[in-house]
């Protein structure tokens, strides 16, 4: 059983990411790290980072899901069991109650420097930390990364840079800030690795059954065949 911190191409990129992002975060005056974007808030950049943030949405769990049946049951359920104990991480949003980027502009009296994309709906209130698209995308690709392991480096590689991807385009619409996005990251990791070990108990290991995938494309072969 291998750890996510075990596998390098995942976690050197990422440890990178969380080492600049804290150094960033202890060196910038609270909230700079979104005014400093503010140039680049054009196209194709805006249309760009929309795109990422889509990818820690609903939605892209549910097609992996759906594709990993064709790999194994038992990696449907694990994508299924992480995906299901992130929205649980929430409830921290409402226990700490940091000011979303726009609500901390608004109440600082400095809303009118901040240039905010065209079409972009900003969330307001007391939910910012943590992230929780930026949660979703590193709880899925870490635990797709578990699931490919050492085997497959470009993969693996690719899956650290769309989560960390992620994690940007929510400072970059000015959803969060640089410490959301960290924690988020670090919160993600750990339901996944949470549910990696849950994966490594004998109870669960014991549902050989699990092992198994759909062979849709195969019944069709022999239908034509037949």
């Amino acid at each position: 059983m291998k750890w996510i911190w075990e596998n390098n191409w995942f976690m050197i990129p990422v440890s990178l990411f969380l080492g600049v992002g804290m150094a960033f975060a202890l060196m910038l005056p609270y909230g700079d790290e979104i005014l400093y974007l503010n140039n680049i808030r054009q196209e194709p950049f805006n249309s760009i980072f929309k795109f990422l943030s889509w990818c820690g949405e609903y939605w892209i769990w549910i097609v992996v899901g759906l594709a990993a049946l064709f790999w194994r049951y038992r990696f449907t359920l694990m994508i299924a069991l992480t995906g299901l104990i992130i929205p649980l991480v929430f409830i921290l949003k409402d226990q700490v109650g940091s000011d979303r980027p726009i609500t901390y502009f608004r109440e600082t009296g400095r809303v009118n420097e901040v240039v905010v994309v065209p079409g972009e709906n900003l969330n307001a209130g007391q939910t910012s930390f943590p992230s929780g698209h930026t949660m979703s995308a590193f709880g899925l690709f870490s635990i797709l990364a578990l699931i490919a392991g050492r085997q497959s480096r470009k993969r693996v590689l690719f899956l650290a840079v769309l989560a960390m991807a992620v994690g940007l385009s929510r400072i970059f619409l000015v959803q969060h800030f640089l410490v959301d996005v960290l924690g988020g990251a670090l919160l993600g990791m750990a339901v996944s690795g949470f549910v990696w070990w849950l994966n490594d108990r004998p109870y669960f290991q014991r549902m050989t059954y699990l092992d198994g995938r759909l062979q849709f494309p195969e019944v069709i072969k022999r239908s034509k065949k037949d």
